[in-house]
């Protein structure tokens, strides 16, 4: 999988599942700041990856990411 079809995997997943606005999914938006990411939110998105990439994420990992870049490059680093 490369890091479009990651980063492709991840924003549709925001918008469908979480509900942020696509227009707002840039890579250097903010998690918590800029879309109000919860810790709801951050569980969601663990068990996204779970079952979409194959990997559990570690405990509290997604906390810890600032950016949507973040994730996609904790991702990429993660399954590739």
């Amino acid at each position: 999988m490369t890091k479009q079809e990651i980063a492709e995997k991840v924003n549709a997943f925001m918008t469908d599942r979480l509900e942020y606005d696509e227009a707002s999914l840039t890579p250097e938006v903010e998690l918590k700041r800029d879309l109000g990411m919860t810790s709801l939110d951050a569980v969601e998105t663990s068990i996204f990856i779970r079952r979409t990439f194959g990997f559990q994420p570690e405990r509290g990992a997604i906390k810890t990411l600032v950016t949507l870049q973040d994730l996609y490059d904790y991702i990429a680093n993660s399954c590739l």
